[in-house]
C-alpha cells in the first residue's frame, strides 16, 4: 500500500519553509502525534462491528436470567423452608419443666422437708385486649383487671398497669395456690395463662430445723443437709417445648417436644422426730432459764452409732430462717467446738484400766493443789485437805489434782493415742457443711502444761459429737461405731435405699468398759453427777466444767457446761450429751446440764420402751482408810 503524508498545516511552518517548534524536531515530532499517523503496514480502524455488541448484549441478559432463576428457585424452594422455620420458632414456646426436689424423712417416715407447688400467672397483653364480659361487651384490658383483682386480692388500678400494653409474655403474680389459680382459669381471659413451680416447704418447722437448713427463694441450697446433700436433692430439670396459636394456646396436633424432669433422690435421717421435738423443747428452756449462749442435745443410739436427736438452742425454723441471726442459722453440733473439760477424764480413765496401771480401787492420796516437776501448779475446783480417794473416788469428785497423779503413769504418746481414738482430733464421720474435728495437737507439739491439762479435757478441743459417741464407745463394750444421720436414700417412689453402716472399731476392751461403766454410774448415785439420775433406770456419767476461749482469741470469757452419760447401765441403750455455752446462771456441769440429762434421757427410755432397771448397782468404794 503506498505510504500517504498528511498535509501540513500553514500555521506549522516557518517563515523558510520548515516546521514551527523544536529545533531538529522536523517530521518525526509530527508522527509522534496520536491519532494522525499510522504506522506502515497497519490496518485502518473502522466503525464498531454492530454484530460483537449483539453478543454481549445475549451474554449479559443471559446471565441476569440465570442470577434471577437461581433467586426464584432459593425464594421458592431454600428460602420457603427458611421463612417456614421462622414462622414455627415463633410459634414455639418453651416451657422449663422443674425437677422434684428430694424429700427429707425422719426415721419414722415423718416428713421433715417437702415440696409444695406454686403458680405464676403470666399474661399476653396483646390478647387480654380482646376480653370480652359475660354480655359481649370488649372490656379489654381494664375489664380484666377488674375481673382479675378479686382472686389476686389488689386492687384492679395497680393490676391495669400489668395487662395493658404489647408484650407476648408479662408475669403478673407468683406464689399463688391451686385454689387461686382456678379462680382466675375459671375467667377464661384470653392471653392468660400459668406456669407451675415448686416451693421448699419444712412441714415440721423448727425440728430438726438446724440439720435440715434452708434454701433461698430461687430454690438454691443455702445451708445444712440441704447444701451438703445438694447434688441428689435437686435433680435434673425437664423442658416441653409446644407450638401455640393466636390466643397463646397449646396446639393440640402442633410441633411439641418433652425432655422429662428427673426428680432428686431424698434423704431418710435417723432422728426420730418425737424424741428430737421434746429434747429442743427441754434444751431451749434451759438455755433461757441460765441465759446461755447456745445449747444442745445429742442423743446416740448405743451399738449402732445411730443419731437419735440433735436439738439446738437457739433453734430455727427453715420455712423463715431470718427470723433468727444468722449465726444461729447453722448447727453447731457440728461446728461447735469448746473445751470437753471434765468430761474427758473418762477417756482418761479407760486409758489407764486399758494398759493396767490402776483399778477402780487403787488407792491416792489426793492435795487440792499440786505443782508438776516443771513447776506449773494445778488445783482443784475448790480447797479441801488430802483425800484418801479411790480411783474411782478421783472420778466420783471430779479432782484435777486426782486425775494427774494417776494419769501421770501414762506416757505422752499414750495420752495423745487414747483421745485420738475415742474420736478427737478428727471428723466425725458425718458430712456436714462447716463440720470440724476439733483440735488435738501432736503430743510432741504439747508445751509443759498441755500434757497434764489433756487429761481433763483442757488445752484440745471437740464437739458435742465426739463426747457423746465417747460415752457410747465405753457404752458399747468398748467399740467405737461410725456415727450415722442419714440412714437411707429416697428414690422418686418413696422407696428407701439403706445407707451402708460401717463396721465398728476397737478402742478398749468389754472388761476396761465394764470397770469405767461402774465408776460413771458411782459418779451419778454418790458424785458430782447426782442431779442426772433417772427415776427407775440405772444411768451412769460425767459432770464437765471448762473455760470457753474467747472468741475473739486470748484468754477465757465464760464457762461450757456439760455432762456426757449413758442408760440404763446394765444394758446401755442410748449415750446422751448436754452442752451449754457460756452461762450466765450457774455454770457447773453438775447444776446447769445433768438435770437435762436426766429429763430427756429419762424420755427417751419409756419413748423406746426400754424396761426399767431390775438389778442394784454394784459401786466401786470412794475412799480408803
Amino acid at each position: 500500500m503506498p505510504t500517504v503524508t498528511p498535509p501540513r498545516s500553514r500555521s506549522s511552518q516557518s517563515s523558510s519553509g520548515r516546521p514551527a517548534g523544536r529545533k531538529g524536531a522536523g517530521r518525526s515530532g509530527a508522527a509522534r502525534r496520536p491519532g494522525l499517523f499510522r504506522r506502515r503496514g497497519s490496518k485502518p480502524q473502522g466503525p464498531p462491528d454492530p454484530r460483537r455488541r449483539m453478543a454481549w448484549l445475549v451474554v449479559a441478559s443471559l446471565a441476569a436470567l440465570l442470577l434471577l432463576a437461581g433467586r426464584l428457585v432459593a425464594i421458592q424452594g431454600m428460602d420457603t423452608m427458611r421463612l417456614a422455620q421462622e414462622a414455627l420458632d415463633s410459634r414455639l414456646v418453651s416451657k422449663p419443666l422443674p425437677a422434684a426436689r428430694g424429700v427429707i424423712t425422719a426415721a419414722d417416715g415423718t416428713v421433715l422437708a417437702d415440696n409444695a407447688m406454686r403458680y405464676r400467672v403470666v399474661v399476653d397483653q396483646q390478647n387480654i385486649a380482646r376480653y370480652e364480659n359475660a354480655e359481649g361487651e370488649l372490656v379489654g384490658a381494664w375489664g380484666a383487671a377488674q375481673a382479675m383483682a378479686g382472686p389476686l386480692d389488689t386492687d384492679p388500678g395497680l393490676l391495669l398497669p400489668e395487662l395493658a400494653g404489647d408484650k407476648l409474655w408479662n408475669p403478673v403474680a407468683e406464689g399463688l395456690t391451686s385454689e387461686v389459680w382456678n379462680e382466675i382459669d375459671a375467667l377464661d381471659i384470653p392471653g392468660v395463662s400459668m406456669e407451675e413451680y415448686s416451693i421448699r416447704t419444712y412441714p415440721a418447722g423448727a425440728v430438726g430445723g438446724n440439720l435440715m437448713g434452708f434454701t433461698g427463694s430461687d430454690g438454691q441450697a443455702l445451708a445444712g443437709l440441704e447444701l451438703e446433700y445438694d447434688e441428689s436433692l435437686q435433680g435434673r430439670d425437664g423442658e416441653q417445648q409446644y407450638e401455640r396459636g393466636l390466643a397463646g394456646d397449646m396446639i393440640p396436633l402442633g410441633d411439641s417436644n418433652l425432655v422429662p424432669a428427673r426428680n432428686g433422690t431424698g434423704l431418710q435421717l435417723t432422728i426420730d422426730p418425737t424424741i428430737q421435738y421434746y429434747a429442743q423443747q427441754a434444751i431451749a428452756d434451759q438455755a433461757a432459764e441460765h441465759d446461755a449462749e447456745w445449747a444442745s442435745v445429742v442423743i446416740e443410739e448405743v451399738g449402732t452409732g445411730r443419731i437419735l436427736a440433735a436439738a439446738e438452742a437457739p433453734s430455727v425454723d427453715p420455712n423463715d430462717p431470718g427470723a433468727v441471726d444468722a449465726e444461729d442459722r447453722g448447727s453447731r453440733i457440728f461446728t461447735g467446738m469448746f473445751e470437753p473439760g471434765s468430761t474427758a477424764k473418762m477417756i482418761t480413765a479407760a486409758a489407764l484400766i486399758e494398759e493396767g496401771l490402776v483399778t477402780p480401787t487403787t488407792e491416792f492420796t489426793v492435795p487440792d493443789r499440786w505443782t508438776a516437776p516443771n513447776d506449773e501448779e494445778f488445783r482443784d475446783s475448790s480447797e479441801h485437805p488430802d483425800q484418801q480417794l479411790t480411783f474411782a473416788g478421783i472420778l466420783m469428785n471430779s479432782s484435777n489434782t486426782g486425775t494427774i497423779l494417776a494419769g501421770d503413769k501414762l506416757s505422752l504418746e499414750q495420752r495423745y493415742d487414747y483421745m485420738h481414738d475415742f474420736g478427737f482430733g478428727e471428723a466425725s464421720g458425718i458430712e456436714f457443711p462447716g463440720a470440724t474435728g476439733g483440735i488435738l495437737h501432736p503430743y510432741e507439739e504439747w508445751d509443759g502444761r498441755t500434757k497434764y491439762t489433756v487429761m481433763f479435757g483442757q488445752g484440745m478441743s471437740g464437739t458435742a459429737l465426739q463426747t457423746t459417741s465417747a460415752f457410747a464407745t465405753i457404752a458399747n463394750g468398748g467399740v467405737r461405731m461410725p456415727l450415722q444421720l442419714v440412714s437411707g436414700m429416697v428414690d422418686d417412689s418413696g422407696t428407701v435405699t439403706p445407707v451402708p453402716q460401717g463396721a465398728g472399731t476397737r478402742v478398749v476392751s468389754e472388761d476396761t468398759s465394764a470397770q469405767v461403766l461402774s465408776m460413771l454410774e458411782a459418779t451419778v448415785v454418790d458424785g458430782t453427777g447426782d442431779n442426772a439420775a433417772v427415776p427407775g433406770y440405772r444411768v451412769g456419767g460425767k459432770t464437765g466444767t471448762s473455760q470457753a476461749p474467747a472468741d475473739s482469741g486470748g484468754g477465757y470469757d465464760g464457762y461450757t457446761a456439760s455432762f456426757v452419760g449413758v442408760a440404763p447401765i446394765e444394758d446401755p441403750r442410748i449415750a446422751v450429751s448436754v452442752t451449754l455455752q457460756r452461762p450466765r446462771k450457774g455454770y457447773y456441769g453438775g447444776s446447769a446440764a445433768a438435770p437435762v440429762f436426766s429429763d430427756v434421757a429419762g424420755f427417751t427410755l419409756r419413748h423406746l420402751r426400754v424396761p426399767p432397771s431390775t438389778t442394784d448397782p454394784e459401786l466401786p468404794p470412794e475412799e480408803w482408810n
